[in-house]
């Protein structure tokens, strides 16, 4: 189970491109309560007119990465500026082994928390996700908090969601937010003994399958995970990160990149033969790669057509099932898309 794909199908249920982490844990059970009923869903990428034939690079497993050269600045002060600080998609965190759970690498990031898959065996039992200090959790409603037992003597509370779903949340050393969610069968002694066994630190660059030399300019990455990217305009960028969840408002964003990877019976052209498409009904670029296993898929939202071609022939693909050949996801993009932090 890959965190990307609960983010997905999160995001089909969720209001119009808002995402919590509550809405992953939701996607997490729907998934288990479908596999348990015997049957999965399938999404298609709906293509209209084909509009061009742009190309899809993939990697080899020792990828490289071209060198983005920065100008050199003109100081006309005295004292030369300093350069802002810039967000950076390197996990706090390290996946960890705990009474027979096995939490993986983080896998997920936004502007707001981290989050990693709770495994026992080959099977999926929880989501752990951290938010940093000073952001505080998406809430949602008909949500209580209930206080109980302090982990490592700091405050915790169990959340319970109108659903029946539980979480522990509790308080971390660097004042931010952990939360243990079950999407399985999670006992509450089971989230507390994950919760206890956590440590900050040691964190490893987040990595992606998906790289692009070519991002419109002004645009800034919001979200992160091995195979589904999002970015939005820097104003956007900006707004969010000086919200107190650090997330954007529910509605829809008007501008919005989106690149991502979807396994080859979710695409709509799976086969890596064929011509790539592209349609102005999104817009939107697709094509089948890796011998038809994946289908690479770029829209837009209020962004030309022609920009979303230019983002499209620009991308390269590593092989998901080749971690080694990832690239981190703050070397994945020309280095404007990272924010700035204020």
């Amino acid at each position: 189970m890959r965190l990307s794909d609960l983010l997905e199908e999160a995001r089909a249920d969720a209001p119009p491109m808002r995402l919590g982490v509550d809405d992953l844990v939701a996607a997490g059970r729907r998934r288990l309560r479908r596999r348990r009923a015997g049957w999965a869903m399938a999404a298609a990428v709906a293509v209209a007119a084909a509009i061009g034939a742009p190309q899809i690079a993939t990697r080899p497993e020792i990828a490289t990465r071209p060198q983005i050269v920065n100008q050199p600045q003109i100081v006309t002060s005295a004292f030369p500026e300093e350069k802002a600080a810039t967000f950076s998609f390197t996990p706090t965190f390290r996946g960890y082994r705990v009474g027979g759970f096995i939490i993986e690498d983080p896998a997920a990031m936004t502007l707001g928390w981290t989050s990693a898959m709770i495994n026992q065996g080959d099977q999926e039992e929880g989501i752990l996700s951290v938010y940093p200090p000073g952001v505080e959790r998406v809430r949602q409603e008909g949500v209580t908090m209930t206080p109980t037992d302090p982990v490592d003597g700091r405050e915790a509370y169990l959340v319970r969601e109108k659903s029946g779903g539980e979480s522990l949340v509790w308080k971390l050393a660097d004042g931010g937010q952990g939360q243990v969610s079950a999407t399985a069968k999670l006992s509450r002694a089971d989230m507390r003994r994950i919760a206890a066994a956590f440590r900050l630190g040691d964190g490893k660059p987040l990595l992606t399958t998906l790289t692009a030399t070519h991002i419109p300019a002004g645009y800034r990455l919001f979200s992160a995970s091995d195979t589904r990217m999002r970015f939005v305009t820097e104003a956007k960028a900006a707004e969010i990160l000086a919200s107190p969840d650090r997330e954007h408002a529910p509605g829809v964003i008007k501008e919005m990149l989106s690149i991502r990877l979807e396994s080859g019976t979710d695409g709509a052209f799976a086969d890596s033969s064929e011509e790539p498409e592209c349609s102005a009904g999104g817009p939107i670029c697709t094509k089948g790669v890796l011998d038809g296993r994946w289908t690479v898929v770029v829209t837009g939202v209020g962004i030309e057509l022609a920009e979303v071609k230019k983002v499209f022939e620009s991308v390269e693909v590593a092989d998901p099932e080749k971690p080694s050949a990832w690239t981190p996801v703050d070397e994945a993009y020309p280095t404007f898309v990272l924010p700035e932090l204020n």
